[in-house]
């Protein structure tokens, strides 16, 4: 695992003030699951069920597929690691930058690894993974569904792995599990965590073929998946509850943060079709720009250094509300006024 993720907020001491750097939203009313949570506290004095069935089960129904090809997981992070593991030894393509989880699954398990590179790829075994993040992280781009449907039909013989933990935070369609129930060579990934807010209790599904589904569980561990977590997901899907803005808004608002940094001399902001966005600074160190924020103004931002492909003068932010991301802008323009 890679250390200096997003909503590194526990390194600071109460200092952070804004948050920037986690691309899940800040602004859930988490009210009513944690009333919810209050009244079944008893059951942390039991063990939970080893392989979350119930609330398999209840993913299945509202996604329309078979029980069996759902496995809820502690976080989209477990599916990856035993996906890994499951596949151990085989080549993994891993376009980049993106999400540096996969090729740390991979290298722990002696995977061969190709960052695509256009000649390494005629080189690479036919026992092949191809690790796909959409919408990716951290550059909020988006594959358009059609190319990617095309691509997992057209290429049978390997494995695909589609990440669409952040699929609720796009205005842009991506692929549901139903439509591609006769794919055999397909692994999605869902993330609860970020869909609902609770990064804290760990919880995903990854959905895939009968087949894959049981040998996953036959390598994983009883029990990874707390009871609390569980819970939580039962509430929240038999009660349909929604705790993320509206879409439509918060993308608007995103591109207007986007808009004001571009604006900034020596910032260059990558297009998103999301709410974080992957910004290039010149005239500092993106850790140099961390601190100073979080120094001055409590704000913290995500360090892109840390990713593949990425240099030290990199770094992610998230559209929060509109009065924090004017006071992002106007700290950022401070710190330039100062270098210059």
């Amino acid at each position: 695992m890679v250390f200096g993720h997003g909503d590194d907020t526990y390194r600071y001491g109460g200092m952070i003030k804004m948050n920037f750097s986690s691309n899940i939203y800040q602004k859930a009313d988490l009210s009513e699951l944690k009333a919810h949570l209050a009244t079944r506290l008893d059951a942390i004095g039991h063990y939970p069920e080893p392989q979350a069935e119930a609330l398999e089960a209840l993913i299945a129904e509202k996604l329309g597929i078979p029980a069996n090809m759902v496995m809820v997981t502690s976080g989209a992070n477990e599916a990856i690691y035993l996906i890994a593991q499951l596949y151990r030894g085989w080549a993994s393509v891993i376009p980049q930058p993106t999400y540096a989880e996969y090729a740390d699954a991979c290298r722990m398990f002696g995977h061969l690894i190709s960052y695509e590179r256009t000649d390494e790829l005629e080189l690479l075994p036919d026992d092949r993974i191809y690790w796909m993040c959409n919408p990716d992280n951290p550059t909020g781009n988006v594959l358009l569904k059609p190319f990617v449907k095309q691509l997992i039909r057209k290429h049978p013989r390997y494995l695909h792995v589609l990440d669409q933990s952040y699929a609720d935070y796009t205005l842009q369609p991506t692929i549901q599990p139903r439509e591609m129930m006769d794919c055999y060579n397909l692994m999605l990934l869902f993330s609860m965590s970020k869909k609902y807010c609770i990064p804290g209790l760990r919880l995903g599904y990854v959905t895939a073929s009968p087949i894959i589904i049981e040998r996953l569980r036959q390598i994983r561990q009883p029990w990874t998946v707390n009871t609390m977590a569980i819970e939580a997901g039962r509430f929240l899907i038999k009660n349909n509850v929604s705790v993320l803005p509206d879409m439509k808004a918060y993308i608007e608002e995103a591109r207007r943060l986007r808009q004001q940094l571009e604006a900034i001399d020596g910032l260059m902001v990558l297009d998103s079709q999301t709410h974080y966005m992957l910004v290039n600074i010149e005239w500092a160190s993106s850790l140099e720009l961390k601190n100073w924020l979080i120094e001055h103004y409590g704000i913290l931002i995500r360090d892109a250094s840390n990713f593949y492909g990425l240099d030290d003068h990199c770094f992610r932010v998230a559209a929060q509300t509109a009065e924090e991301n004017d006071a992002l802008v106007s700290a950022i323009r401070e710190y330039r006024a100062l270098k210059s």
